[in-house]
């Protein structure tokens, strides 16, 4: 009796399990699904995909089995999966433009698109998007009409641009610049503001970015700490950047030490990357070293993320001769080799490794590690298959 329970008992917990998932194309063909829309009055959600496209993959397996995220889209949205390189897709890609994937589509039942956004989401950044496409004074196509109607208050173009940044870029950066042109001291100083802030500012020079560091505890009001933090962060580094490829030692280094000194382990990673990226400009393999060699020991032993990035980055590329810096080359290594194993599963890790084993001419570790890459790589994109299967092919030409 016990194990007839426990059977039940799963197939139960299955059951549940299987409905927390976008349930896709249960209505025929296209025409068939917007009469479907009709008659439901509903709009079509439209997932724009490729075989090989490696985010469309992972909104798959990571945002569409979301229970949020399944709940709401089928309740509001008859769903539809189309591959764009295959039947119907082919002349929907065309009618409608699609040019990257994975792009999301939501469609009335007369086939016109009320809203258009892409690229990979988080499940709460996918909720939104889907909240806004059924909302009819949120969705792209009211926000388009309202501008072309001649609507220019802040709130509005703030709204547009949110929506205009997943779907036309250079459209979104001219109504950005709109908004920072005519935002004023006063409005800056408000709840909108703060919002316009956080989302326009890019560095601690510019209009926003100024007078974010000129009154920052006004924003305490509606920003947490850690909001703030993060945004000046973001507006430093911008600005280090700069003294980085002006070569600036003296302002570089006094900026420093807001990193370095700092009690939160997420800011003196930063620091460590920014004096990284100076050294390395700079050609100072010795500074490069020893910086590189406590960060092993310390704040970096177990940023697979990090580490990788600074080996890549350190390994060489176009603008840079690595047979000149072998000291660098050698810590690249070291960097690849901990990244690897602490993240043996990521394709990004797996090729960074690969790559400065070739430099080095290891081919043992380079081979083992291209061919993994290559492995990892089918989960991703196209081109980045490519790029694997390049590097594979130049390991076992060694």
């Amino acid at each position: 009796m016990n194990r007839v329970f426990t059977c039940l008992f799963l197939l139960l917990a299955l059951s549940a399990q299987a409905q927390e998932e976008i349930k896709f194309n249960q209505n025929g063909n296209w025409e068939q699904t917007k009469a479907r829309a009709g008659a439901e009055n509903k709009l079509i959600f439209v997932d724009c995909y490729t075989d090989w496209c490696g985010p469309c993959k992972w909104m798959d397996k990571n945002v569409f089995t979301a229970a949020p995220v399944a709940s709401f889209y089928n309740t509001n949205f008859i769903n539809a999966k189309i591959d764009m390189e295959k039947g119907e897709g082919i002349e929907l890609r065309k009618k409608y433009a699609i040019q990257s994937f994975p792009t999301f589509l939501f469609v009335n039942s007369k086939g016109e698109v009320v809203h258009r956004t892409g690229s990979r989401m988080s499940v709460e950044e996918f909720l939104e998007e889907g909240k806004k496409a059924a909302n009819p004074s949120k969705n792209l196509s009211f926000l388009n009409r309202k501008y072309e109607d001649g609507a220019r208050d802040l709130p509005f173009l703030l709204d547009y641009f949110m929506v205009l940044q997943k779907s036309d870029r250079s459209s979104a950066e001219k109504i950005g610049k709109d908004i920072v042109n005519g935002i004023s001291a006063a409005e800056l100083n408000t709840e909108l503001g703060w919002k316009v802030i956080k989302t326009l500012a890019r560095t601690e020079s510019d209009k926003l970015g100024a007078h974010f560091m000129a009154n920052e505890n006004v924003y305490g009001k509606w920003g947490s700490q850690e909001e703030r933090d993060q945004l000046k962060d973001r507006l430093i580094t911008s600005t280090m950047y700069g003294y980085i490829y002006g070569k600036d030692e003296q302002a570089f280094m006094k900026k420093l030490v807001y990193f370095k000194k700092s009690d939160k382990i997420d800011r003196r990673k930063q620091g460590i990357m920014l004096e990284a990226e100076f050294y390395l400009q700079e050609d100072r393999a010795d500074d490069y070293v020893k910086l590189t060699n406590a960060a092993l020991k310390n704040e970096l032993k177990n940023d697979a993320d990090k580490l990788s990035f600074l080996a890549r980055r350190s390994s060489g590329g176009k603008s840079r001769d690595v047979t000149a810096l072998p000291a660098i080359q050698q810590q690249a290594y070291l960097m690849a080799k901990r990244a690897v194993e602490l993240e043996p599963e990521e394709y990004s890790v797996q090729s960074t490794f690969a790559l400065v084993c070739l430099g080095l001419k290891k081919k043992p570790e380079a081979l083992a590690a291209a061919k993994k890459s290559r492995s990892l790589a089918d989960a991703e994109t196209s081109k980045i298959q490519k790029l694997a299967q390049e590097l594979l092919d130049k390991v076992e030409a060694l």
